[in-house]
């Protein structure tokens, strides 16, 4: 069964690996300006070549990934060069970028293959006449068109990975609330060592190198894939420990109970990280480093008119011969006057780190919002059964969050994830509130 929560903090970083083909007409980006076009076909078979000789003397082995950014006229999905150039079968397209921006799977004989079909795409621009528009118009071949739908190629390097300093990371991830993790999402998963042998040569380079880095960096050093959905590319949370431990390498999904164990405490040894850093930034493998985001409690709005807080209220009974719409409460707890809606509740929390203010206030409305409100703020009728989903512990207790979640947000989610299929798997419930909100360190564009 698919999981029930799927939760994306940087979207931009997650498209879909785009289909080839589409449709509309071929275009022709260089249309009588036939010496520019020679210049820009240059200038992108220069590019082709610099990156297809660094990869053949890359470390790593000789795959890697490739920008192929679009000039701006080209951002339709029909002017994408994937059906001459970039072919699937030669180039497969992994993912995108910023908007106009593809991103490849490459190696040094696949690049030159582009640059043959570049290198046959005619100069000139050739004309035919249009029956429907009775004039003539430009009609260049796929490979000239693809060609002038490029703007440049780059290489995907440490720019494209990573937007913080070592500094940041330390001081972001010395709070505890964090889980103290870089969550690293790579382009690629490399198998359990005991599929190598089915990889060719430059695969098997890519992973055995992604490996034996981390190896490299010794003592306490723990790594784990985080669960990953349909489509979405592996992601790892990698952590820095005071300890004397060898590193441990979790590369492939496991269960949750598998995930929890006892965290070492949080290594902040800036010389540590700068040396991961630097690993992760230049090997191939990795897309992206980020910090992880940590858990706040959604700010209200401040209300225009000021109200008057009744001193008593008066709670309807649910009738159990009814049949309710159900919700569940994702929150800090449910208080003891809206027991007789609550039907169910998962209580990870302490009495001293439950929060009942907001999640009774939220069930509220949801169950008896027209009673206590009047018809005129909540129109719907009174009644839904509620399933009390208490994982957000109160931040009164210092460190009370890192005390239920030690490795932070994924921990969170996984907790989270567990509690909305029990609710779904029992009650029926499909419907859940959660007014809390993702904090994630400020990055410049």
């Amino acid at each position: 069964m698919a999981s029930p929560i799927q939760i994306v903090f940087n979207p931009e970083n997650y498209e879909e690996a785009r289909e080839a083909g589409g449709g509309g007409g071929r275009k022709d980006f260089f249309a009588h300006r036939d010496a520019e076009f020679v210049v820009h076909r240059n200038a992108i078979v220069s590019q082709l070549n610099t990156i297809s000789d660094v990869l053949a003397a890359q470390a790593q082995g000789d795959v890697g990934f490739v920008k192929v950014i679009l000039r701006r006229e080209a951002w339709a999905k029909s002017h994408r060069p994937v059906a001459s150039l970039f072919r699937g079968d030669r180039i497969p397209v992994v993912g995108g970028g910023d908007l106009g921006v593809m991103i490849v799977e490459a190696r040094p004989d696949s690049l030159r293959q582009v640059v043959a079909e570049i290198a046959r795409a005619e100069t000139n621009t050739v004309m035919r006449f249009n029956e429907r528009r009775q004039k003539d118009e430009p009609n260049p071949s796929a490979r000239k068109s693809e060609t002038g739908a490029i703007d440049r190629v780059e290489l995907y390097g440490p720019a494209d990975r990573r937007n913080f300093s070592v500094e940041e990371a330390v001081a972001w991830l010395s709070n505890p609330i964090t889980g103290s993790s870089y969550q690293v999402e790579l382009f690629d998963s490399p198998p359990p060592r005991s599929e190598w042998d089915r990889l060719d040569d430059g695969h098997r380079r890519l992973a055995e190198s992604f490996v034996s880095g981390f190896n490299a960096l010794e003592r306490g050093l723990s790594v784990d894939r985080l669960p990953s959905h349909k489509n979405r590319q592996a992601i790892l949370s990698v952590r820095l420990e005071q300890s004397s431990d060898q590193p441990a390498l979790r590369l492939n999904e496991s269960s949750v109970s598998e995930r929890r164990r006892e965290l070492a405490v949080f290594n902040p040894d800036v010389d540590r990280h700068a040396q991961l850093l630097t690993f992760l930034d230049g090997h191939p493998l990795v897309r992206r480093i980020e910090l992880p985001g940590i858990v706040v409690r959604a700010t209200g709005l401040t209300a225009s008119i000021p109200r008057s807080r009744p001193t008593s209220a008066n709670i309807p009974i649910r009738d159990s011969r009814l049949t309710h719409p159900r919700m569940g409460i994702i929150d800090g707890g449910i208080s003891a006057a809206l027991s007789d809606w609550v039907i169910d509740r998962w209580d990870i929390l302490a009495d001293e780190d439950l929060d009942l203010a907001h999640g009774t206030f939220i069930g509220g409305l949801a169950a008896v919002g027209a009673a206590l409100n009047g018809v005129e703020t909540c129109p719907e009728h009174d009644g839904a059964e509620l399933v009390d989903v208490a994982v957000f512990p109160s931040d009164r207790r210092t460190g009370a969050f890192a005390s239920y979640y030690p490795e932070g947000l994924p921990q969170f989610f996984d907790e989270m994830e567990s509690a909305v299929s029990d609710a779904r798997a029992r009650h029926g419930v499909r419907v859940f509130n959660m007014s809390l909100n993702i904090l994630q360190p400020a990055a410049p564009d």
